[in-house]
């Protein structure tokens, strides 16, 4: 574990960005995406706070071990857990898990739905069917309806208790005819036949957070949110969503020195272009720092400075022309934060996704809550 780097979440600010959210979609329930712990932030903390405070009472995991970790460590939080991908149920002792937990897989092929159908103890089970529209990946494919209905139909199912899809590229602006567009008018359609098999569709959902900051999927009884709750924008429009981000990721200066152009650097010997100086972080790809930010660049104090060399498991270096002022050892340096630090911005300049720089922080990084 680390001492002087820290990831401290503000649940305050997710408090904040519910608020936000509400009052763009008041008439929509909302499952909230903590998959991937929490996008880093840890699944435990968030969900308690988003259950006790915030009144969300419905949670997407994207595996049956993070939902059980919900159940197993939060046992009197009284919510549904739905796991949208990793569902294990062709597998007998995984799948008693849902009964004995009451957590909802998100069917997404002929072959689990007929395990689900078929299997006595999971008769009980609200049925949440994902359809393919055209991100092909997970999801029952669209000309596969017909034989939905008819299994659906022969064991006297008479609800579809919760129907999905995911848009590929709703983080895109939209325009009328792109592909987010076909993929919801294949989604209506596909709620459409049900309802003439006889079938109730209770609810539905396909609006992520690129949808709902373009208002868009906002018909159905669901929204999904994800990225847009812990702060940053789905569509990376700042104008689209302002909302704050939940994390500040901080750590310290171990050594300041100067450096000659020429002189090699760590790993590899990387030759130092100019003369300088180097600050040395205590962060590295053992702590969710990869090894391709290489020749990023972070700003500190309103100076850049550009990570020299390799990434090592442990350690960063980062190169100044000018040292800042007040840079020296034990200096505290911010990755990023929700104020001066765009993760937005950085992780454009890292030449990678905001999703990617939260939940890679490994567990070596101690996480504080605050309200």
């Amino acid at each position: 574990m680390r001492n002087s780097t820290e990831l401290t979440i503000n649940l305050g600010h997710l408090a904040f960005n519910f608020d936000l959210l509400k009052k763009r979609t008041p008439h929509n329930q909302t499952i909230f995406m903590v998959k991937a712990n929490a996008y880093g932030h840890g699944i435990l903390e968030v969900v308690q706070f988003a259950f006790e405070e915030l009144g969300i009472t419905e949670f997407g995991c994207a595996s049956l071990g993070e939902a059980m970790a919900i159940r197993k460590n939060l046992p009197k939080i009284n919510c549904h857990l739905y796991v949208f991908s990793d569902a294990e149920i062709q597998d007998k002792d995984y799948r008693e898990q849902y009964v004995d937990y009451n957590i909802y897989p998100v069917i997404h092929c002929l072959e689990d739905l007929q395990v689900v159908l078929t299997d006595p103890d999971l008769k009980w089970l609200p049925l949440v069917l994902k359809f393919d529209t055209g991100m092909n990946r997970l999801g029952i494919a669209v000309d596969q309806i017909e034989a939905v209905i008819e299994l659906v139909r022969k064991f006297d199912k008479k609800e579809i208790h919760h129907l999905v899809t995911h848009f590929a590229n709703s983080y895109l602006i939209m325009k009328e005819g792109d592909k987010t567009h076909r993929q919801y008018h294949q989604f209506l359609q596909l709620k459409s036949e049900f309802e003439k098999a006889g079938i109730t569709v209770a609810n539905s959902s396909c609006a992520n957070s690129g949808a709902i900051e373009q208002g868009f999927g906002l018909e159905h009884s669901h929204i999904r949110p994800g990225l847009m709750m812990y702060g940053p924008a789905g569509t990376g429009r700042s104008d689209l969503w302002s909302g704050k981000t939940i994390s500040t990721f901080k750590t310290k200066v171990l050594k300041t020195m100067p450096i000659r152009k020429g002189t090699p650097v760590g790993y590899g010997g990387h030759v130092c272009g100019k003369d300088g100086y180097i600050a040395y972080l205590p962060i590295g790809y053992g702590d969710g720092f990869l090894t391709f930010f290489s020749g990023g660049e972070l700003k500190v104090e309103d100076q850049i400075g550009k990570v020299l060399g390799r990434v090592n498991m442990d350690l960063t270096a980062l190169y100044f022309e000018t040292l800042p002022k007040d840079l020296r050892s034990g200096s505290q340096v911010t990755i990023w934060d929700d104020e001066k630090y765009d993760i937005s911005e950085l992780s454009t300049q890292m030449k990678t996704i905001a999703y990617q720089l939260f939940t890679s922080i490994t567990g070596r990084v101690p996480r504080r809550y605050i309200k």
